[in-house]
C-alpha cells in the first residue's frame, strides 16, 4: 500500500516537472509569432456592377484579295519594273517579255487592214454606181474584218507580253530575273491587298445564333497587344460543322498595313452586359491546382489575416475579371503582394501598395 502511495507521488511530481520545462517553450513559440510583423498588402473590395462581356473565339487573318501574278504566255523576260515588297497600284507593269516578232507582225496587219479598208470603201461606192455587185462587196467586207481579226488577235498577245498588276497592293519576293525564259503560268511574284483584311474565326452554334451582319467585333494579335482592331462580321455560314462551331467572317480596315495575313487573332464579339461580382485581375493566383484569392478576415480584436479561397473565373474586361463564385460583395481581398502570404499569416491593409509598386519599378530608356 505505502508503495502504491511513493510511486503516485513519484509521478506526479515528474509530470509537473516536465510541465514546468515545457510552459517557457509554448511562451516563447507565442512571443515569436506575436513579434514577427505583419505582411503589407493592398486590400480591395468586391464588386457589384456592370461589367462587359463578350462571346471569344480564336481566329486568322486573310487577305481579302491574294493572287500569285503569272505569264499568260511563254516569252523571255526583257524588263523588270518592280522591286520585292513594292507597293504598286492597279494595271502597274511588273514584267516585259519579249514581243519584238509580234510587233513586227502587227505593223504588218495593220497595213493589210488599212488596205482591205480602202479595197472595201472603193466597192461600196461601185455597188452604188452598179459597176460591182453585191458578192464583190461582201468579199471586201469579210477581207476587211478578217485583217482587222488578225490585228486585235496580235494586239492581244502583245497585251500577253507585258505582266501587270491586278489590283492595287503589296507584292511579295521576286521570283524571276531579267533574261529568264518564262513558260505560261510561271509565276512572277505574289501580291496581296494590304488595305483589306479578312478575319476567320468559329463560335460555337448557341453563340453564333446571336450574331448577325454587319454587328461589330473587336480584334487582338499578338504583334500588338495594347491594340484593339474593330471589323465587321459580312458572313455567318449557315452549316454547323460537326464539332458544332460556326465559322464566321468579318471585314477588317488595315490602312496603315500594320497587320498581315496569316497572323492568328483573339476575336470578341460584345454581348449584352449583366451585373457580376469583380475583382482587378492581379487578386487573381493561378495554379494547377485551381484559380485562388486570398480573402482578409477579422474577428473581433484578432489582429487581421488572410484566407485561401477557391473561386470560379468569368470574363475579362478593363483589368477586372468576373467571379462567379466562391466570394460574396463588400469582401476584401489582396489584389498585391499575396506570392508572399500563406493561410492564415497575419497583414496590414497599405491603401497605396500598389502605387508604391508602381513606383519601385526599375525605369528604362534613360
Amino acid at each position: 500500500m505505502n508503495t502504491k502511495i511513493v510511486g503516485a507521488c513519484a509521478l506526479a511530481i515528474a509530470l509537473a516537472v516536465a510541465g514546468a520545462a515545457l510552459t517557457p517553450r509554448a511562451d516563447s513559440h507565442a512571443a515569436d509569432a506575436a513579434a514577427y510583423p505583419a505582411t503589407k498588402v493592398a486590400l480591395v473590395p468586391v464588386v457589384l456592377g456592370t461589367q462587359e462581356r463578350y462571346f471569344a473565339g480564336v481566329g486568322e487573318l486573310e487577305a481579302a484579295r491574294q493572287v500569285q501574278v503569272a505569264a499568260e504566255t511563254g516569252g523571255r523576260i526583257t524588263q523588270i519594273r518592280f522591286a520585292s515588297g513594292q507597293s504598286v497600284a492597279a494595271g502597274a507593269v511588273l514584267v516585259q517579255l519579249n514581243d519584238a516578232p509580234e510587233q513586227a507582225a502587227l505593223v504588218r496587219q495593220r497595213a493589210q487592214l488599212k488596205n482591205a479598208e480602202s479595197s472595201h470603201a472603193r466597192t461600196a461606192q461601185m455597188v452604188k454606181e452598179k459597176a460591182a455587185t453585191q458578192e464583190q462587196l461582201d468579199s471586201a467586207l469579210a477581207a476587211r474584218d478578217a485583217a482587222l481579226g488578225d490585228v486585235r488577235q496580235t494586239e492581244a498577245l502583245i497585251a500577253q507580253k507585258t505582266i501587270r498588276a491586278p489590283f492595287a497592293g503589296q507584292l511579295g519576293i521576286r521570283k524571276v530575273h531579267a533574261g529568264q525564259y518564262l513558260n505560261a503560268a510561271d509565276t512572277v511574284a505574289s501580291l496581296i491587298d494590304t488595305q483589306s483584311l479578312m478575319v476567320n474565326f468559329a463560335l460555337d452554334e448557341q453563340s453564333s445564333a446571336k450574331l448577325a451582319p454587319g454587328q461589330a467585333v473587336q480584334v487582338l494579335v499578338d504583334a500588338y497587344p495594347d491594340d484593339i482592331f474593330t471589323a465587321k462580321i459580312n458572313a455567318i455560314d449557315p452549316l454547323i460543322a460537326r464539332s458544332r462551331m460556326v465559322q464566321v467572317q468579318a471585314v477588317l480596315a488595315n490602312p496603315r498595313g500594320a497587320l498581315r495575313a496569316g497572323m492568328y487573332a483573339n476575336v470578341r464579339v460584345a454581348r449584352e452586359a449583366g451585373q457580376q461580382l469583380t475583382v482587378p485581375e492581379t487578386a487573381v493566383t493561378y495554379s494547377a491546382y485551381g484559380d485562388t484569392v486570398f480573402v482578409a478576415q477579422q474577428e473581433g480584436k484578432q489582429p487581421l489575416t488572410v484566407k485561401r479561397v477557391g473561386v470560379k473565373l468569368g470574363e475579362r474586361a478593363g483589368g477586372r475579371i468576373a467571379i462567379l463564385d466562391g466570394l460574396r460583395e463588400g469582401q476584401r481581398v489582396v489584389a498585391s503582394g499575396q506570392l508572399k502570404l500563406a493561410d492564415g499569416m497575419a497583414v496590414q491593409a497599405v491603401a497605396n501598395t500598389l502605387d508604391e509598386v508602381k513606383r519601385a519599378a526599375p525605369k528604362t530608356g534613360s
